[in-house]
C-alpha cells in the first residue's frame, strides 16, 4: 500500500489538490480505478477526508482531474523536450522515439507505476465519456510533435506515420507492462520510424 504524507508536511491550497490527484494516480497504478474512493485518496495523500470532497464532488471528477493532470504534465514535457532537442534536425526518427518514451535516464522501473495508471485511465475513457476529450487532446499533442519530426525526416504522409508510430509504441509499452521478458521498445520503434519514413 502507498505511504502517506507526514502530517507535518501537509500541502495547502492548490498544492493540496495536486497531492490528492497524485494519490489517485498511485491508487490506480497499484490496484486499479475501482479502488478510488474519496476516503482512500485522502488516506494515501495523508490529508483529511474533507479535502477530497472540497475539491472533487465525485469519483468521476477525481478520475477526470487525475488524467488531466497527467496529460498536462506530459504535454509540457513534450513541449520542453522538443524545444531542448538540438538533435531533432540531425536524427528526427530517433528524436521522435525519444519524445514518446522520454529521455533514456527516465526509462526505469519508477515509470512503471505511472504508465500503469495512465493506461488504466485511458481505458476508462471507453466507459467514461468525460475522459475522452482529455485522451484526444493528449493523443493530438503527441501526433503534432511526431508529425513535425517525421516530416523533417522526409515522410510523405507524416500525420499517418505519426499515428502508426504512436499506436505501435502503445502496444509495445503495454506488452512491457504485462510481460517480464518483453523486448526493449526503443530499438523496435526506431526501426519502425525509419521504415515509415522510407516507405
Amino acid at each position: 500500500m502507498a505511504t502517506t504524507t507526514p502530517s507535518a508536511a501537509r500541502p495547502r491550497g492548490a498544492a493540496r489538490r495536486d497531492a490528492l490527484l497524485d494519490a489517485v494516480l498511485r491508487i490506480v497504478a497499484e490496484v486499479g480505478t475501482d479502488a478510488v474512493t474519496h476516503r482512500r485518496v485522502a488516506e494515501v495523500a495523508g490529508l483529511p477526508l474533507a479535502s477530497t470532497t472540497y475539491w472533487f464532488e465525485s469519483k468521476e471528477h477525481l478520475l477526470t482531474a487525475a488524467l488531466e493532470r497527467a496529460a498536462e504534465r506530459d504535454i509540457e514535457r513534450l513541449d520542453d523536450f522538443l524545444s531542448d532537442s538540438a538533435a531533432a534536425i540531425e536524427d528526427p526518427p530517433s528524436i521522435a522515439v525519444d519524445a514518446i518514451l522520454g529521455p533514456v535516464e527516465e526509462r526505469e522501473q519508477a515509470n512503471r507505476g505511472s504508465l500503469l495508471a495512465i493506461y488504466a485511465l485511458m481505458l476508462e475513457a471507453a466507459r467514461r465519456p468525460a475522459l475522452r476529450a482529455i485522451n484526444k487532446r493528449w493523443t493530438d499533442a503527441y501526433l503534432d510533435v511526431l508529425e513535425r519530426l517525421l516530416a523533417l525526416a522526409g515522410s510523405r504522409d507524416a500525420r499517418a506515420d505519426a499515428a502508426i508510430l504512436l499506436a505501435a509504441a502503445d502496444g509495445l509499452l503495454v506488452e512491457q507492462l504485462t510481460s517480464s521478458d518483453a523486448a526493449e521498445a526503443a530499438p523496435q520503434l526506431r526501426r519502425l520510424a525509419v521504415a515509415l519514413v522510407a516507405a
